[in-house]
């Protein structure tokens, strides 16, 4: 389901006005490759969704046959998405939810980002990018519709029904996500590498004997002797508190349970050696299970976690229900949604002959029929 639940609206949202996707005028007619009910998915709609997912993909850093290998196994479940996102949309009319307003809102926000006063001027920027406004609007729809269904008759639900034991039981479970993480205030001393290591460590626990025995305050030491020159302009200050679960590994290491006033050992990092000192720190603080906060971020948590299945449950209930007729050419193996089987008999010719003729006859027997009970009503007593 999270796969690609917009993947129809392309890369549309992220700027008209800096992308264009018109398409050549030999392009090749666009067809239904499938039927939902009453409505329809265009071969346009699915291969778009294809070439965003396929992006969408590149730019995670897939490339070459692992690309390929991968995109293939999501191929089926494009389809399924857009199938599923056309019963959504009529469950949407079923339930008599309104999403215009939300449309509206997405057309303003789309105007503000392409310096648009009216929707004609928007109209017309879609038009030089190979969009209709009218695909745009029935596609914003959709989405929108898709999102109200699911909150109405699967979310809203879920969450009206949570107990407290549940929450509480999430709460214990995953504390560290309701705790507000440590934070550190730093100053450092920075001694390069250069071309002898060896020397550059002998150097740095040196400082590091300097500074822990308080004969100079370690920012007038740093500015003596680091070797980073922006560390002078700013008294070896690293800036403001750092939260702990930033910093790289070898510095959170040296830094996470020292106290404030501690000057760490060297820390060796890529380019050189680093003496820390520990000017304050804030230790983390879990959240009470009280907390307002707290309480909408389980609600949130136990919903994603509870509705997955009853979503999957819900598709397929919606499909059962549902005329779906998918083109063969497109009836992937793997996919969840399974195409009504229609026997379909091309028009005959010599058929059409033979039915006219058969009615031809039909008719005469019927009339010879009609002649002979008139002549008996004439006259009863003739054979």
């Amino acid at each position: 389901m999270k796969l690609i639940a917009k993947a129809c609206l392309l890369g549309m949202m992220a700027g008209l006005a800096v992308t264009s996707f018109a398409q050549s005028d030999d392009r090749p007619v666009d067809e239904v490759i499938a039927r939902v009910n009453s409505g329809v998915i265009m071969r346009s709609t699915f291969e778009a969704a294809q070439k965003e997912q396929l992006e969408q993909m590149k730019n995670a850093g897939l490339k070459g046959a692992e690309l390929e290998k991968k995109f293939n196994e999501i191929k089926p479940r494009i389809l399924d998405e857009l199938i599923h996102t056309q019963l959504l949309a009529q469950r949407a009319k079923d339930l008599s939810i309104n999403v215009e307003p939300q449309v509206n809102q997405q057309f303003l926000r789309m105007m503000k980002e392409n310096n648009c006063e009216s929707k004609q001027c928007l109209e017309q920027k879609m038009r030089e990018a190979g969009f209709d406004i009218e695909e745009v609007t029935k596609l914003l729809t959709e989405n929108f519709s898709r999102e109200a269904v699911m909150y109405t008759e699967i979310q809203q639900k879920i969450y009206r029904n949570l107990t407290e034991k549940e929450k509480r039981e999430a709460y214990d479970k995953n504390k560290e996500f309701f705790t507000i993480p440590g934070e550190v205030t730093l100053s450092r001393i920075f001694v390069a590498l250069g071309k002898d290591p060896d020397q550059a460590l002998l150097r740095a626990k040196d400082i590091v004997m300097q500074a822990r025995g308080g004969a100079i305050e370690f920012s007038a030491l740093g500015e003596r002797v680091s070797e980073d020159e922006l560390c002078k302009k700013q008294k070896c200050k690293l800036g403001p508190a750092i939260k702990l679960s930033e910093l790289a590994p070898e510095v959170k290491a040296a830094v996470e349970n020292a106290a404030a006033g501690t000057v760490t050992d060297p820390v060796k990092l890529e380019n050189g050696y680093y003496i820390f000192r520990v000017d304050e720190r804030k230790e983390p603080q879990a959240l009470p299970f009280e907390d307002e906060n707290v309480q909408q971020r389980i609600a949130g948590y136990l919903v994603n976690q509870q509705s997955e299945k009853q979503i999957e449950a819900y598709l397929a209930k919606l499909r059962d229900d549902a005329f779906i007729e998918i083109s063969p050419e497109f009836q992937f193996e793997g996919s969840a949604v399974k195409s009504a089987q229609i026997k379909r008999v091309a028009y005959s010719e010599e058929n059409e002959k033979t039915r006219k003729k058969r009615e031809k006859e039909e008719k005469k027997k019927a009339e010879e029929a009609k002649k002979a009970a008139a002549a008996t009503a004439k006259d009863p007593a003739k054979p």
